[in-house]
This record gives structure tokens, sequence and C-alpha cells, in this order.
């Protein structure tokens, strides 16, 4: 099941595909010998292309495959004249639209999260080591709500909501078994204590487990 914002990228995918077929058709003759058939209205061909590049800039990201595919037929926009070329372009859109119902965009997102996560846990680590368990642990928590809020958007979960209840919904539509969500509300508990003052609650030892968990928990999620 797609996510809200993943559907609506979808959904403007496939109306885009549909102004496509509608642009191509416009290509008429030249009326001029030794010169074929191009699309003499520039103006439906034009803001077409920009709506194409905003959306798969916007999806899946400037450097994205879908975006280098694209730029091969739009070096400079002037130049699309033809009704292959649409098409063409059309057939990058139903690709792209596969990679995203299939859940390509989810995992590349996943990738990138892992990437920042790995880097506020080593500035947790580094905190801790160095006496300062209290902002550890809240770095700690505020990588595990977020993580638990991006998971909770590739399960087609409402992420507007507090991470324990994050955690509950997870387990209720069986993401993960009843021993990972105890271990994820154990973490919670931690960053909470961190968050609210409570930082009798907790040692040193307690923050580098936490961090260590949450490490594993996220290799699990993030890096299939």
């Amino acid at each position: 099941m797609l996510s809200p914002k993943h559907k609506r990228y979808a959904d403007r995918i496939r109306e885009l595909m549909e102004e496509g077929q509608a642009v191509a058709k416009l290509e008429r003759p030249s009326g001029v010998r030794g010169f074929g058939p191009y699309i003499r209205d520039k103006a439906p061909l034009q803001a077409w292309l920009v709506k194409v590049n905003n959306i798969l800039e916007t999806a899946f990201g400037p450097n994205s495959p879908q975006m280098y595919h694209f730029q091969q037929f739009t070096t400079d926009i002037a130049d699309v004249a033809y009704s292959s070329e649409v098409l063409s372009i059309v057939g990058i859109l139903t690709g792209a639209l596969d990679d995203l119902e299939k859940g390509y965009l989810l995992g590349q997102e996943f990738l990138i999260a892992g990437e920042i996560f790995d880097s506020v846990l080593e500035q947790a680590k580094h905190l801790n080591r160095s006496g300062h368990k209290d902002p550890a642990a809240v770095l700690a928590r505020v990588v595990l709500e977020d993580a638990l809020k991006r998971i909770a958007r590739g399960e087609g979960l409402d992420d507007n909501q507090r991470a324990s209840q994050l955690n509950d919904d997870l387990r209720r539509i069986g993401k993960y078994p009843q021993p990972q969500w105890r271990l994820v509300q154990a973490w919670l508990d931690i960053g909470n204590a961190a968050a609210h003052g409570n930082f009798n609650e907790y040692n040193e030892e307690d923050v580098e487990g936490l961090i260590k968990d949450i490490e594993r928990f996220l290799a699990a999620e993030f890096r299939r």
C-alpha cells in the first residue's frame, strides 16, 4: 500500500502520462518540403515538459536514474519537437510509476535515511563516551522516533502520532512481533526520561546499550 504522499506522486505521474499522449497527437505536417511532421504548438509541449521535470525531481530526486533518462531528451527543452520524443518521455514516466508502486522510492528513502541516522548515532556515541549521557539519549530517541515515523508511512499508517502509538500500531498490523514492540517501548522510555529531565532513571551503560540496540533495529529495517 502506498503512503498518502506516494499515492499523490503516483496519481500525478498517471495524469502526466495521459497528458503526454495528448501532446504527442499535436504533431502536424511541417508544410515544408524535406521536413517531416513535428509539434508546432510549443506552449502545451513545454508546459508538459516542465511538469514532468517537476514530478520526477520531487519524487525521485535530481540525481535519480529517472531524472537522468529524462534529461537525455531535454538537454534543451526547445529541441523536443516530435511525437516520438514525447512518447519516449511517457515511457520514462511509465517506468517511474512502476518503480514507485513497487516500493523502489521507499527503499531509496530508507537507504538515505539510514545513512543520516548512522551519522547522528555516531554523535550520540561520542557524547556518551565524553560523559554527556543525557544529550546522547535525547539524540538516540530522536533517531528512533523518526525511524518509526518512516516505517509507519511505508506501511500506510498515519505518522502524525506519538512514538509510542506508532510502536503500538506497527505491532498491531504485524510489522514486528510483541517482543520487538517491548524492546522499542523500553528504548522510548529511556529517551523520554532524558527528554523530560529524569536523568537519574538511566546511566551511561543504559545509553550505550540503547544506541547499539537502535543501530541493530535500523540495520534490519533500513538496509533491506
